[in-house]
């Protein structure tokens, strides 16, 4: 590993909570792509043409609150783009999965990896893997400012007419040092923001070696690089032992009120502070925006979310009201043949006892 040791930026995570945002007036798409498949090839050591290598990740976690519920280790060994194996060693999650072409192993009653394990390796090894959920979704440029310097940044955002410039992080964003590829910071879920607080090269690739996930200045996750190399792998491809079970990757579908009705514990989002804003397409009744929001959530075998997509919304404050209170849900395990499985589904929340926003969705006026 060479030894280019970046700026640290450990003490600004703080900052992103109130950062503002730019957006360019005229935004070439096509160029905004380009940029994004230059800071994923800087950025990324799951890169054809690579040497196989070996990565021990020492990690503290804590809940939404930011007190601390663990730590441990994962350990990562690459032969190359879609064959992995990676060992975890955490209180409430320990086991070994293997990932090839022909699908993904892991050891048995070993479900999907909780929300912050996942961002921690996927920011490590696949920085920009979150694309694959946006579907539809069109590049835009923003800025962010964290300590001091203004980084460039591309979020991948859904269209919404009602809301033109949805704020940096509502959707994958992904923040770069000025005037190179190397990804700083990421930020999606409505805030949830990844801070690569040092970075090194390695094999030509940008790779952090420390970073931390913060929500609102909550610490979340801390995360280490103890050592990656080219020691340790083996001779041959990785396959998976026979005590090892192939598992369904793809989330079971929970249509209409299943998802909302596997809760075992929900928030309800406090509409009460929001407020309808000048907009010809939001009405309002008694102060409030008139509407729904709908977040589509996917959830681990373990009831807990894996992820979580704003569907519709009629503006910014009602949407991260909604996220903040909705990510602290957890569902009963959903079981199909006795079997827990990852499902996915959309909560839909009134903000007034309207069918607004259902009418302009069957009209076709809305996404």
């Amino acid at each position: 590993m060479n030894s280019r040791r970046a700026i640290s930026w450990f003490l600004s995570f703080a900052l992103l909570a109130a950062a503002p945002f730019a957006r360019a007036d005229k935004e070439n798409t096509a160029e905004l792509n380009a940029n994004l498949q230059k800071a994923a090839a800087a950025s990324s050591p799951n890169t054809q043409g690579l040497k196989p290598w070996h990565m021990k990740i020492s990690a503290q976690l804590s809940d939404w609150k930011g007190t601390p519920t663990g730590s441990g280790t994962i350990e990562e060994w690459w032969m190359g783009p879609g064959n992995e194996k990676r060992v975890f060693a955490f209180p409430t999650y320990q086991g070994t999965e293997i990932r090839t072409a022909d699908g993904i192993w892991r050891s048995s009653g070993l479900g999907s990896e909780p929300m912050l394990i996942d961002m921690i390796v996927t920011q490590i090894v696949d920085p920009t893997a979150a694309q694959e959920k946006m579907t539809g979704s069109k590049p835009t440029a923003r800025t962010l400012q964290l300590g001091g310097v203004t980084l460039p940044c591309i979020m991948l955002a859904r269209p919404n007419n009602r809301v033109a410039d949805p704020p940096i992080g509502f959707y994958p964003s992904w923040c770069t040092e000025p005037g190179k590829n190397t990804i700083r910071v990421f930020v999606d879920d409505g805030g949830i923001s990844v801070v690569r607080n040092a970075v090194d090269s390695f094999q030509g690739k940008d790779v952090p070696m420390e970073l931390s996930i913060t929500l609102n200045g909550t610490l979340l996750a801390s995360a280490h690089v103890d050592d990656v190399s080219l020691n340790g792998m083996p001779s041959a491809p990785f396959t998976a032992s026979s005590d090892m079970v192939k598992v369904n990757s793809s989330f079971t579908v929970l249509k209409g009120k299943k998802l909302e009705n596997q809760a075992s514990h929900r928030e309800e989002p406090d509409f009460t502070q929001v407020h309808a804003q000048p907009n010809p397409m939001t009405r309002a009744t008694n102060g409030l925006p008139q509407g729904d929001v709908e977040v589509r959530l996917w959830v681990g075998e373990d009831g807990q979310i894996r992820d979580l997509l704003l569907q519709s919304y009629p503006q910014a404050d009602a949407a991260q009201v909604t996220l903040d209170a909705v990510r602290r849900w957890v569902f009963n395990p959903y079981k199909v043949g006795g079997q827990a499985v990852p499902v996915t589904g959309t909560l839909d929340f009134e903000i007034n006892s309207t069918d607004y926003d259902r009418q302009m969705r069957t009209s076709g006026s809305l996404p």
